[in-house]
């Protein structure tokens, strides 16, 4: 039996929605319908075609899924869903692309929602913006049964609610009634929205942290609309995700060069940079 186990299904009742489903050893973290609205200076930009799936990937440390919805005005939707069972880490993605001819008048605007089992509770900060959930007070556990406890960081926003966004993004990620949403505007043609979910409770008492990384291309900074990377820790661990929002060019992050669209390793600073997974999409 897997500890972590994740699946999205496609075939919901609108266009704007997928089924998602994830769990620690056969205990509900999340489920239900896991919905999105993207809209530009204020226009909804709606599907005009079914989710269709690119990328499937499955061994034994690693599981990866992405399917992709045409949008109105030239945009689509390219979301992802990445388990990492050694690591006990869920990567769930939204990326936001636009065709060269597409409009960019106005704020590119983007919201997610989901939610958790009531059996979960919330526990927000004034100060920072991951949240964390545990099992509620009336929930038992034996022997035999884990209740999920994890966090869960909003990686396209800063760790501090009081910090200067240093990008084209900004937003909240907030829960309400067992709801979570996460809001994020940019003056971007693009935008990438990961969440990632620490589901190692071992972990959750011990230091973690994220930031965005500066990305390079011909010794030049990328802009945040073209291509980002993030650095996380969790414990003794740290990761790099690094996501393209154009189409393919050879770039640099933590001093690792790469081609992909898509990339989720190991980070040492001695040793360097270990992909869990590398994808690259051909059109």
């Amino acid at each position: 039996m897997k500890k972590l186990s994740a699946s999205i299904n496609p075939d919901s009742p609108t266009g704007t929605s997928v089924l998602l489903k994830a769990a620690v050893q056969n205990e509900p973290a999340l489920s239900g319908l896991w919905t999105f609205d993207v809209r530009r200076g204020g226009k909804a930009l709606l599907p005009v075609g079914k989710w269709t799936l690119i990328c499937e990937h499955k061994e034994k440390g690693c599981d990866y899924l992405e399917i992709d919805l045409p949008l109105a005005d030239g945009y689509r939707l390219q979301r992802s869903l990445l388990v990492d069972h050694n690591d006990r880490v869920l990567l769930l993605c939204d990326t936001v692309l636009a065709d060269e001819d597409s409009p960019t008048t106005g704020v590119l605007s983007y919201r997610m929602e989901f939610s958790v089992p009531s059996t979960l509770r919330a526990k927000t900060s004034s100060e920072a913006t991951e949240i964390d959930f545990r099992p509620t007070s009336s929930v038992r556990t034996t022997a035999r049964t884990v209740s999920p406890a994890f966090r869960v960081l909003p990686l396209a926003l800063p760790e501090w609610h009081d910090a200067t966004p240093t990008g084209f993004v900004t937003g909240t990620f907030t829960e309400t009634n067992g709801t979570l949403e996460l809001q994020l505007k940019s003056t971007g043609h693009s935008l990438f929205a990961p969440l990632l979910f620490d589901m190692n409770p071992l972990r959750l008492g011990k230091r973690y942290t994220w930031r965005q990384l500066s990305v390079g291309e011909n010794l030049q900074r990328v802009p945040d609309d073209q291509a980002v990377g993030y650095r996380i820790q969790l414990g003794q661990e740290q990761f790099l995700l690094y996501r393209s929002l154009t189409t393919q060019a050879n770039r640099t992050v933590l001093g690792h060069n790469l081609i992909d669209d898509f990339c989720f390793a190991r980070f040492d600073p001695e040793t360097g940079v270990d992909p869990l997974i590398a994808v690259e999409v051909l059109e």
